[in-house]
């Protein structure tokens, strides 16, 4: 089974339908009819869902480039203030500004895109002076769009690659990684809002943490270009969840 991404623009969709399939055939009780039949009944789902959405929720946002933007505003010294903390800057100009923000990044091309996105996703806000600065570092994405959907395939495919992967090691003693998930089944409904955000804040202070360490240690981009071979994609996907228990019949 491969699991690596492929060169064919529709590929991360057959990954996804690979990494479904996978599981319904390890359910030894479900009959390739029944699962004919899920498949119908999602397909109808799926494009009422996507027939319900607004135009305005369907526009591509790069969410790698706007992560780098937030990274290099909050981590390059010429926007960050003596104190460390990031300039309140001009949106269009010279450096510092958000445009040179996404200059310095090779991502000129997306800046007027991008900073309408900026907005959109709730990483910039305006200070009365006209000037914008950066509010955190994790992306929360409000509305349902197609790069939330791509995130989503690469989601499933990753979980189950890193779950094939850890079951196919031999040696008990080899580096794993991680794949671990914490729940309880019966939190009350008054606290789910304190759970958002004690989540968010954790989450944040990990993926920073994993942030740094791993920028820290990339490969320039003369490199990466010349030694593809050499080189992987890693990182780590951390999410919450809140599902409303079924009643027992």
């Amino acid at each position: 089974m491969n699991l690596k991404p492929g060169s064919n623009a529709h590929q991360k969709w057959g990954d996804l339908l690979t990494a479904v399939f996978t599981l319904c055939a390890l359910d030894s009780k479900l009959e390739s009819r029944t699962v004919d039949r899920l498949i119908s009944e999602s397909r109808v789902r799926a494009a009422r869902r996507v027939a319900a959405l607004k135009p305005s929720r369907r526009r591509t946002v790069d969410l790698d480039a706007l992560g780098h933007v937030i990274y290099h505003w909050q981590r390059s010294t010429r926007y960050l203030d003596g104190e460390g903390q990031p300039l309140h800057i001009a949106p269009r100009g010279r450096a510092p500004s958000i445009e040179a923000l996404f200059r310095e990044i090779g991502r000129s091309d997306y800046f007027e895109a991008g900073l309408i996105h900026l907005k959109q996703v709730r990483r910039i806000k305006r200070a009365r002076n006209g000037r914008y600065f950066p509010v955190g570092e994790v992306n929360i994405v409000p509305s349902l769009t197609p790069e939330i959907a791509e995130l989503v395939a690469q989601t499933v495919n990753r979980l189950l690659a890193t779950v094939v992967h850890n079951t196919s090691l031999k040696n008990r003693h080899a580096v794993r990684l991680i794949e671990r998930n914490t729940a309880v089944p019966d939190l009350p409904v008054r606290q789910v809002n304190a759970f958002k955000l004690f989540a968010r804040e954790q989450g944040a202070v990990l993926i920073d943490t994993l942030n740094d360490w791993l920028e820290s240690r990339r490969g320039t981009t003369a490199r990466r270009r010349k030694n593809i071979a050499g080189h992987v994609t890693a990182g780590l996907h951390v999410f919450a969840f809140v599902e409303r228990n079924k009643r027992d019949r």
